[in-house]
């Protein structure tokens, strides 16, 4: 999954030729084929624009390729792929992203990479997270509105663990005291329950240890989210959920949650009903930003604080100006950037050094702590690619 830090890292990048493409992809079957196809057709697309237009010489630029060219023989890579790949490439690096969200068929060589494509998934209108849990097994998952990815994080291996853990004590219970464990807390800050606490008693005894071991998944869950803040949806069945939600309570766990095991259930329809859930909340908060611009526009006392000139937008946004920006679909604005003049001029046509003045608006927006709601064009002024709310 894409996230801020990516985009932060990308934009840090300034080593031209900076070379990004992206492309759908296909998630299974026999079209994988057609995926190596388009990327090896990119590639030469890529090739063609560093020897035209960047001076390369073509052994030169076939070298440049070659970490993307490695990717066309690797099975394995095709065979776990998400709807959309973005693959940028620079000298020393070469950053990919399997992405839940089907991209365009496009390239671009320039001194930074574009990064307009993947902006949809950091708009504020679309992260939140997935946790779900059985006793077999818990998973946390990043999500947008367009798909999920699961998140690299070292959560418990189910109530098993536990048990293993308490039948380890049990066996060493009367042992010397230096082979006594006691209640260790070095798995997550949770103290293991012992056996001989609950007698002969195994529904109290299971209880127990689910208890135990949910604490650890929240544990971990919390210590993973410190720094995200949208919404997470618990997907469990009842007893579960009640745990969750009375023992433990992540921070950011929204109180209506999916009841259901999700291990039944397909990555897709993990996705579809969380997104049920959460979906409610990004309308409103969209409105609420969409009301909220049309009410200062509207007054004569607060309109300055509002604009729709993207021009004026990306250099309120390189300021740190733009508390909420409003964007149009996949509306371009070409122009340029004068630092010495500290104004952006807007053009009709893409030309030589010319950016995408709404991604730049965007991308700024989104580094300094702004929202960005990706909106209908009907919905803005007659005209507008952006609506920004000022900060000051």
């Amino acid at each position: 999954m894409f996230k801020k830090d990516d985009l932060e890292r990308l934009l840090a990048v300034d080593a031209a030729p900076a070379v990004s493409i992206f492309m759908p992809t296909h998630i299974a079957g026999r079209e994988i084929r057609q995926d190596v196809i388009r990327l090896r057709n990119l590639m030469a697309k890529v090739q063609d624009q560093l020897v035209e237009k960047h001076g390369m010489r073509r052994p030169d630029a076939e070298t440049f390729m070659k970490p993307v060219a490695a990717l066309l023989d690797q099975g394995e890579f095709w065979r776990h792929q998400d709807k959309g790949l973005a693959i940028f490439l620079a000298k020393g690096m070469c950053q990919i992203y399997r992405v839940p969200m089907e991209l365009p068929e496009e390239v671009t060589v320039n001194s930074r990479f574009t990064l307009r494509p993947l902006l949809p998934l950091l708009a504020g209108d679309g992260n939140f997270m997935i946790l779900t849990i059985t006793a077999g097994r818990a998973r946390l998952f990043s999500a947008t509105r367009h798909g999920l990815a699961e998140e690299d994080v070292d959560l418990p291996h189910g109530v098993a663990e536990i048990h293993a853990e308490t039948d380890y004590d049990e066996n060493n219970l009367h042992s010397a005291p230096p082979a006594r464990h006691g209640d260790r807390t070095d798995r997550g800050g949770v103290s293991m329950v012992k056996t001989h606490n609950f007698g002969e008693d195994p529904e109290e005894l299971r209880k127990a240890h689910l208890i135990s071991y949910i604490g650890r998944v929240c544990a971990r869950v919390q210590d993973h989210l410190k720094v995200f803040h949208g919404p997470l949806v618990l997907i469990a069945e009842s007893e579960i959920q009640g745990h969750v939600r009375k023992d433990t309570h992540p921070r950011a766990l929204i109180e209506q949650g999916v009841f259901a095991n999700p291990d039944a259930l397909e990555p897709e329809e993990l996705h579809r009903r969380a997104y049920e859930v959460v979906k409610p909340m990004f309308e409103q908060a969209r409105r609420a930003a969409l009301e909220h611009f049309n009410a200062l526009a509207g007054d004569r006392t607060t309109a300055e604080r509002t604009t729709t000139r993207t021009d004026e937008v990306m250099v309120a946004a390189r300021e740190g100006r733009v508390g909420v920006l409003l964007v149009a679909g996949n509306d371009k604005v070409w122009g340029h950037y004068r630092e010495d003049y500290h104004r952006a001029f807007p053009h009709h046509r893409p030309t030589d050094g010319s950016i995408d003045l709404v991604e730049h608006a965007t991308t700024e927006t989104l580094m300094r702590g702004g929202e960005v709601h990706v909106v209908d064009k009907g919905d803005l002024p007659s005209g507008a690619s952006t609506a920004a709310i000022l900060r000051f």
